[in-house]
């Protein structure tokens, strides 16, 4: 079969029901690059150890089963926030990142220090340490989606879909004066 017929049938069957298609062709991408659609000749795509004669009715469970066994794996990370099936859990960022990353995380953050006249250049040095966090996990997440398949392009796409999934805010802070200048 074609990527766009795979597409299709990951949207009826497998896929979150709020996956766009171009996020959907970065999906059926890290599914080949994990190994479970593998290509064949003139751009034909085939779902790993699955023989042709089945029906679809008979595949799908075999491909829900696989795409269970690898969102298990280390490589296969990122495929619970894809796939609708009720015994897979979201894992939480940290848990993506990866318990090293998350040491040198919080050693690396400095604690803001307090002041009430702050200059752009201190603005801007503020703000970089507030999405320093974000920044080394969207790294860190997007290069180890990145496959042979899987594009640079492709991993932002879904760590984008990702992250809008794992809701994680941060904590609300406490309102802090930046200036007290007054203007004139």
């Amino acid at each position: 079969m074609k990527a766009l017929d795979w597409i299709n049938i990951l949207k009826e069957n497998v896929a979150s029901e709020d996956l766009e298609d171009e996020t959907l062709y970065a999906l059926l991408n890290y599914l080949i690059d994990l190994g479970l659609i593998v290509p064949s000749q003139n751009d034909s795509l085939f779902w790993r150890g699955l023989v042709n004669d089945l029906k679809m009715e008979e595949k799908i469970p075999v491909m829900k089963t696989d795409l269970l066994g690898a969102s298990q794996t280390e490589l296969g990370f990122a495929l619970p926030f894809f796939i609708r099936l009720e015994t897979i859990k979201l894992p939480t960022l940290e848990s993506l990142i990866g318990a090293e990353e998350k040491k040198a995380r919080s050693k690396t953050i400095p604690k803001p220090e307090r002041a009430s006249d702050l200059s752009n250049l201190q603005i801007v040095k503020k703000v970089g340490r507030q999405l320093e966090p974000f920044l080394k996990a969207e790294s860190t997440i997007v290069s180890r989606l990145i496959g042979e398949h899987t594009t640079k392009d492709d991993a932002r796409r879904l760590f984008n879909y990702m992250f809008g999934k794992m809701g994680s805010k941060a904590q609300p802070r406490k309102w802090e004066q930046l200036s007290r200048k007054r203007h004139r």
